[in-house]
């Protein structure tokens, strides 16, 4: 899927591969069950997909902390957070299909949660990050920030 941000200069590119690679880097840092400081602005904060999991808002790198453990707590140790797809990514964002999985930590069953969710970025550092029921949704969420915003 595409977006119309996607298409630039070389600038607006270079902007997107930093964003895309920040990302990148944060989800291996989620993987690795370690809060990037780093790679998250300050004021940072996540409000994440309403879910039988979680359903509040985070901010900083210890809600950060905090939303690993609320999610990673119904899974068994072993449990992974994969990006399936990059469905669109702009200057100031990436957006992108995720999915967890393992097994339950009571129940051993396969357990799996999938989601859509839009980060943002300031100077290449994670801003904001909402989570969407679908792939549909994140992209509707972008339309109506970028109208909301005066570029």
């Amino acid at each position: 899927m595409t977006s119309p941000r996607q298409s630039g200069n070389a600038q607006s590119m270079a902007g997107r591969w930093h964003n895309l690679e920040a990302h990148r880097r944060v989800v291996e840092a989620v993987n690795a069950r370690e809060v990037p400081d780093e790679l998250l602005a300050p004021g940072f904060r996540m409000v994440n997909r309403l879910s039988a999991v979680t359903d509040y808002q985070y901010h900083g790198a210890i809600g950060l902390r905090d939303w690993m453990n609320d999610v990673f707590e119904v899974f068994a140790e072993g449990a992974s957070y994969e990006v399936e797809e990059i469905l669109a990514a702009g200057d100031d964002y990436v957006a992108a299909r995720f999915c967890m999985s393992g097994r339950g930590g009571r129940s051993q069953m396969p357990l799996e949660f999938r989601w859509a969710g839009v980060t943002w970025f300031r100077g290449g550092r994670a801003l904001r990050a909402i989570g969407y029921a679908s792939s549909e949704e994140a992209l509707r969420a972008l339309d109506v920030d970028r109208g909301s915003r005066s570029d």
